[in-house]
């Protein structure tokens, strides 16, 4: 990704010598369908009464980007619901970042305690306000829900990032590009949103809100794009992956997965087997310690692109900062730490650093057992496939005040 989704990583692993290393780590209409001012009719903050501030910028942000994402989904027929309601939840099942329920939206509340970030928020909330805008499950006789068929997932959540990308959103780690966590279109989220842009401003203007027109009527099948532009989804598809859209990370990850068996950018059965002999045979113990205990904080446990993405960065040329910092504390060369001292490393490695841009730079903290002070470092590499260099090593006290600076070899 070449601009700003994320999520940190949670990772824990644990050296042969001691060091604990836990890196916390989108319907033009002629008709008068269109939402009121006041998209919003409730926000329930039931679950943390204390957000206030947080709760209303989320009724600021769904008012002002309900109506602009329900015009560009617009296709003269469809109505759109009118108000939507806003709900926050300390967690949700399969630790969702965010759920749209019919003219619900949910926000998972680790998630967003996790990201600090304002534009976090309004990203995950206009993603999930398109999908009431899509509206493809509708209420039924009985109480029972209807899905409508032949909506493939990954248009339904590309056409969701693709409306936050026209809508000028993104956050630290989400921009409109495939990357190593979303390196094909059937991932969905932002490789299709990014895709579906690449073909729309390419071929066909209206491309997006006819997709969505064809997934809410269950007429949909990969047709559709020899339709609306005359290339079909393969020749598409292989001419964006020449554009700057498709990263360099995505290519890595793509020929992993070809490597593995992946057939259009599907699995093969026996997939986790031949992931364990590939990581055997290929990778070293010390890097597989970083891999097993990688993990994005409130996610699906054991996500298999979330697995080959990090393969893929702990496995790039002239390594990782975390293999880096690592060695140092192995040689006993890590500023303020001798071998035999125990302690906790803590650095922010998040989506955005698994698709690193040159010169890069990370950060990282250290605690000792029994000692108050902390021990900071500062890394950087110029390029892909330099290695990381030490750029400065310094202690803080309990207060937070600079106390000592460590010369570097």
């Amino acid at each position: 990704m070449g601009c700003t989704r994320v999520r940190s990583l949670n990772l824990t692993a644990t050296k042969a010598a001691g060091l604990a290393l836990a890196f916390l780590s989108a319907c033009s209409t002629p008709r008068t369908n269109q939402p009121a001012a006041a998209s919003v009719r409730k926000v329930d903050c039931s679950a943390a009464p204390n957000l206030g501030p947080i709760a209303e910028r989320a009724r600021q942000t769904a008012n002002q980007y309900y109506p602009s994402l329900c015009a560009l989904l617009a296709d003269g027929e469809c109505d759109f619901p009118p108000q939507v309601d806003i709900c926050f939840k300390r967690r949700l099942p399969h630790a969702h970042s965010g759920e749209a329920r019919l003219t619900q939206v949910c926000l998972n509340l680790e998630y967003l305690e996790a990201y600090k970030d304002p534009a976090t928020l309004d990203y995950l909330l206009v993603h999930e306000l398109t999908h009431v805008a899509q509206h493809y499950t509708r209420p039924v006789m009985g109480g029972f829900l209807m899905y409508t068929p032949n909506a493939p997932s990954c248009w339904q959540e590309g056409i969701a990032d693709y409306v936050c990308f026209k809508l000028g959103l993104s956050n630290v780690w989400e921009c409109a590009e495939c990357s190593s966590l979303f390196p094909h279109y059937r991932n969905g989220y932002a490789c299709a949103g990014a895709f579906l842009l690449y073909a729309e401003t390419t071929y066909n203007p209206n491309l997006v809100r006819q997709l969505n027109t064809a997934l809410r009527h269950g007429r949909y099948s990969d047709a559709f794009f020899q339709e609306v532009t005359r290339e079909d989804l393969p020749a598409l598809w292989a001419e964006f992956q020449q554009t700057r859209a498709f990263s360099p990370g995505a290519t890595r990850v793509v020929a992993l997965q070809q490597t593995l068996g992946f057939k259009n950018g599907k699995p093969p059965k026996d997939v986790e087997r031949r992931l364990k002999s590939y990581l055997e045979r290929q990778v070293d113990p010390g890097t597989r310690r970083l891999i097993k205990y990688a993990s994005l904080p409130v996610s699906h446990a054991g996500d298999l692109q979330t697995r080959l993405a990090l393969v893929i960065y702990f496995t790039q040329p002239g390594g990782s900062a975390e293999a880096y910092v690592s060695a140092l504390h192995d040689r006993d060369t890590l500023p303020g730490f001798s071998k035999d001292q125990h302690g906790q490393l803590t650095g922010v490695l998040s989506p955005r650093n698994l698709d690193l841009a040159f010169p890069a730079e990370r950060s990282f903290t250290a605690r000792k057992q029994g000692d108050p002070s902390t021990y900071h470092y500062t890394l950087s590499c110029p390029d892909a496939g330099s290695s990381w260099r030490l750029q400065r090593a310094w202690r803080t006290d309990a207060e937070g005040h600079t106390v000592e600076e460590f010369g570097l070899q």
